[in-house]
């Protein structure tokens, strides 16, 4: 377990292609920022440190100390520049890059290193241990810290509102436990045990994300953890490319449910029915929420707001969530049913409602000149752009309905079709509809085909140019939806609509 205080997780040199595919679709650490009480998680404060030898981290890595075993450590990183003098530094193999090629860099501050390849010189005042898998190594490092200190550990699973539903109940559980959560969305076999490395010797919840492009991820992510909690959102085309279908992406999303830890829970979204469908058989504890459905967790009295968030009633009492949309309540109902099931008082979730927050680029409200942008960039899939659309003809607006909708990734061989059929769904009372990126095309195509005149519809294939149109495009009133798949880059339009001057026009319509 380790410091509070710890950074983490890219090498210096990667691209952000690179970067994503080591940690997943992530942003970066948040640096030394771990929360606050009740807002997000109690750690603010330094954890007293440090607290593992290079003994202890050979012993728990199944690696071999080659020098200064009695150093000690409290914070694992596989970036070179955010080595502290507290770091132990993971060199990791990534596809294109090789951390041990970033060893001296980060022997500068770092305390020693774990590698696989052991440099020609090592510094005598600098730790090491050699394994034979620096990327096993981490893993193995997340299941020894699981096994050695006594935490409750939630993971969530799901195509879509993972990092959200994570924020959400770490605040929950924040109001009256010692909570820390994985960093952004780091839900892969890298960026989720890099996470669970650097957890806090006295934390008291952990709660993390799991992701998967292929079938096996989540069970070997599991596997070495072992939840006590496991979180379902929704099952989704997400990643459908590496699947074919819905059923085989349930199938791979069960793995978690599969190893959990012996009297472990599973919490479940009633309303989705591949969800319903995967979780036949297990004989656990199920913690059911939704909203058609009945469900453990069961709202009444909703009203929606549009931008202003939804009210509702649960067990008796009001609440006021201030995200957007059905698909955030959603989240929240998921967070709240996972904080009733660990022991948090209604007391502790109404503060915590209270709090939440959009994740980055995930839902955010962004006033610009009059009009407003609702920054939805971090990602996209049919399945959360009808959701986003179905909002924005919620909203009261005083202006136009502008829908920025850019190419949605790894759909696989039907992907052009996906992206049709999601046009074909735009609903008529969206003014207007500006894709983004060669796939929309046919997205465009589909709003053809549901009547949308070409007035109306406007094509870029590049985040820049769009930005560009929009500058000028955008009148005090209007909502202006940005919605992509990670890879478009369409939050480089909120970034750059925000902090830079006006510019002229340039664009076209198709």
């Amino acid at each position: 377990m380790l410091s509070s205080g710890s950074v983490g997780p890219f090498l210096r040199g990667w691209t952000d292609g690179d970067r994503q595919a080591v940690v997943g679709e992530g942003e970066r650490s948040p640096g030394t920022k771990r929360g606050g009480a009740g807002r997000e998680h109690l750690y603010l404060m330094e954890a007293a440190m440090p607290t593992l030898t290079f003994r202890e981290l050979a012993e728990m890595t199944h690696g071999e100390v080659l020098q200064n075993p009695d150093i000690k450590i409290s914070s694992v990183v596989i970036d070179s520049r955010e080595v502290k003098p507290d770091s132990v530094f993971f060199a990791i193999k990534g596809d294109r890059l090789d951390g041990h090629q970033f060893v001296p860099q980060a022997l500068q501050t770092a305390r020693g290193a774990v590698v696989a390849r052991v440099p020609d010189a090592m510094p005598h005042d600098k730790g090491f241990v050699r394994v034979a898998d620096t990327t096993k190594a981490l893993q193995e490092l997340a299941r020894s810290i699981r096994k050695r200190y006594r935490f409750l550990l939630v993971a969530i699973t799901g195509s879509a509102g993972k990092t959200t539903t994570k924020e959400m109940i770490a605040t929950l559980a924040g109001t009256e436990r010692r909570t820390w959560k994985s960093w952004g969305n780091f839900n892969n076999l890298i960026g989720a045990p890099l996470c669970l490395d650097n957890t806090p010797d006295d934390a008291e919840v952990v709660v993390s994300e799991m992701g998967m492009n292929h079938k096996g991820e989540i069970a070997t992510l599991a596997g070495l953890t072992r939840p006590d909690v496991g979180v379902y959102t929704n099952i989704g085309p997400v990643h459908i490319e590496f699947f074919g279908t819905l059923e085989k992406i349930a199938e791979a999303k069960r793995e978690l449910l599969e190893n959990l830890a012996p009297n472990g829970t599973v919490v479940l979204n009633v309303d989705d029915q591949y969800l319903m469908n995967m979780s036949r058989g297990f004989e656990g504890r199920k913690v059911t929420y939704g909203i058609d459905q009945a469900a453990d967790f069961r709202p009444t009295n909703i009203v929606e707001r549009g931008l202003l968030g939804t009210r509702f009633t649960l067990e008796g009492l009001a609440f006021d969530l201030a995200l957007p949309g059905r698909h955030n309540l959603e989240n929240l109902l998921a967070a709240i049913a996972t904080a009733r099931a660990i022991g948090i008082s209604w007391d502790g979730i109404a503060r915590g409602v209270s709090e939440a927050k959009p994740a980055y680029h995930r839902g955010v409200i962004v006033p610009w000149r009059g009009a407003t942008i609702y920054d939805d960039s971090y990602n996209s899939n049919p399945y959360a752009l009808s959701r986003a659309l179905t909002l924005m003809q919620q909203a009261d607006v005083r202006g136009r309905r502008i829908a920025v909708i850019g190419d949605m990734l790894e759909l696989g061989e039907r992907e052009l079709e996906y992206h049709y059929e999601a046009g074909r769904g735009i609903p008529l009372d969206i003014d207007f509809v500006i894709g983004v990126g060669r796939r929309s095309d046919a997205l465009l195509d589909g709003a053809r085909h549901a009547g949308f005149t070409e007035e109306r519809l406007f094509h870029f294939e590049k985040a820049e140019p769009a930005t560009d149109f929009l500058e000028s495009f955008i009148r005090p009133g209007d909502l202006i939806l940005i919605k992509a798949s990670r890879g478009i880059g369409l939050d480089r339009i909120v970034t750059t609509l925000t902090t830079r001057q006006p510019d002229n026009p340039v664009g076209g319509r198709k």
